[in-house]
């Protein structure tokens, strides 16, 4: 399975302003498929990349597709960590 690196944009759950999405790896993917919806279609999540940044309080749609703030834009190769967040 090749990883989307191109992002693409979306709304988000609001339907307000438009956000970039990128595919996480396959490794994440199934990684999330195994925890609870955090709503319907949708997880919230904290991410942490390997230079040690963390992304706090991200959507992630489907377990597949991470959400991302205009202008970020990270390399789904980078993230080190995904963690669901505690409620």
């Amino acid at each position: 399975m090749a990883l989307q690196i191109t992002p693409t944009w979306t709304r988000d759950l609001m339907g307000n302003s438009a956000k970039k999405r990128i595919q996480l790896k396959e490794e994440h993917i199934q990684y999330l498929l195994e925890l609870p919806e955090s709503g319907m279609g949708y997880q919230i999540v904290d991410v942490t990349l390997r230079d040690g940044q963390q992304l706090k309080n991200r959507i992630v749609l489907n377990s597949q597709f991470l959400l991302l703030e205009d202008p970020e834009s990270i390399d789904p190769k980078l993230i080190e960590k995904i963690e669901l967040r505690k409620k």
